[in-house]
């Protein structure tokens, strides 16, 4: 789902984020700023796309992330892993590594990740 974000939709959330609730003339205004017109049935198409993806919501006359960066973050990086390394953990960091050795300072942060990520399921 979110690995097939365009990076025209990652912009439009990454204003979303910035700045909050959007209606469309805001958000065309704000991008004509930055050298991007759009027209109106171009920004409704990102919107309904976006909405698709369940990333954006429509309040009103606005529309508003539906989740911060954060957890959209976080969202990518649990499908990344579900979808390229088979929800598997360990295959993801051995892939990250190349196969080759971590350095002592890589491994030390790894497992203070770890213990402090045990503490919280405590």
């Amino acid at each position: 789902m979110m690995l097939n974000l365009s990076p025209t939709e990652r912009e439009i959330l990454e204003v979303l984020w910035m700045y909050g609730a959007m209606g469309n003339g805001e958000l065309s205004g704000h991008f004509a700023k930055r050298g991007k017109v759009w027209k109106r049935q171009t920004i409704n198409t990102f919107f309904v796309r976006l909405m698709e993806k369940g990333l954006v919501v429509r309040e009103d006359h606005k529309y508003a992330a539906s989740c911060t960066k954060r957890e959209f973050e976080q969202r990518q990086a649990r499908e990344v892993l579900g979808t390229l390394y088979d929800g598997s953990l360990k295959n993801f960091i051995a892939a990250l590594s190349g196969g080759e050795s971590l350095t002592e300072q890589e491994a030390r942060e790894l497992d203070d990740l770890i213990d402090d990520l045990g503490k919280k399921h405590s």
